[in-house]
């Protein structure tokens, strides 16, 4: 499921993710590890600091409601925190 949360970089949002317990990536699978910005959103018109921006969240076939709601509000709690004054939003 990918999404974008613009003027906050994927990067930091890996970060913080990963440490709230939900799984997500930047970019296209193929270009998965890549810090570069991902050549499919470039391709698709995205600018460079847009396709930085760029998210995937995994989702199981067995994911609850409960589980995406969940999921969605830690996404929700790391925005907060990435975007409190004094922390950097891109990188």
């Amino acid at each position: 499921m990918p999404y974008s949360l613009p003027g906050v970089g994927a990067e930091s949002m890996l970060i913080v993710l990963d440490l709230m317990g939900v799984s997500a990536s930047s970019g296209a699978a193929c270009s998965s590890g890549s810090l570069e910005p991902s050549h499919v959103l470039l391709a698709c018109g995205y600018s460079e600091a847009e396709a930085k921006e760029g998210l995937r969240s995994h989702v199981r076939p067995d994911t609850t409601v409960e589980e995406a709601e969940e999921a969605a509000q830690r996404v929700a709690n790391a925005v907060r925190q990435i975007t409190r004054p004094g922390v950097c939003r891109r990188g």
